[in-house]
């Protein structure tokens, strides 16, 4: 219920209290990093990345990611995708140009960490309940 001092919009400006709040605000951001949100395909493929600090070549990820999660196809669409609109770079592996090396930018790699730090800081409050 709102007060008399209280706006509709402030009560949505306030930070997310529960799991599900935090979570659906997350998955539901339209910022310039929700790419990284928009299918569990696209959150694992990044958290992927993320933990080879930029060591990750396509075979990798291919082989790594569950088979239930994203096909060869899906796999490929996200990283050519992620690459365009600027969420992973690509680099050449020094040793085999045909090798395609990706990485978080630098702006995708803040937001994982603002992530997992939120829901580590989430998970403590609902540990002290």
């Amino acid at each position: 219920m709102t007060t008399k001092t209280e706006s509709f919009v402030d009560i949505f400006k306030e930070k997310p209290k529960g799991l599900f709040d935090f979570l659906s605000s997350v998955f539901s951001s339209s910022g310039s990093v929700s790419f990284i949100y928009n299918t569990k395909a696209h959150f694992i493929i990044t958290l992927y990345i993320k933990e080879k600090s930029g060591y990750a070549h396509f075979e990798s990820i291919y082989n790594e990611i569950p088979k239930n999660v994203a096909s060869r196809g899906t796999i490929q669409s996200i990283l050519d995708m992620g690459v365009k609109l600027g969420i992973y770079t690509k680099l050449v592996y020094p040793n085999d140009k045909r090798v395609k090396l990706y990485k978080l930018s630098k702006t995708a790699s803040i937001e994982v960490d603002r992530f997992f730090e939120n829901f580590l800081e989430l998970s403590k409050n609902l540990n002290k309940k």
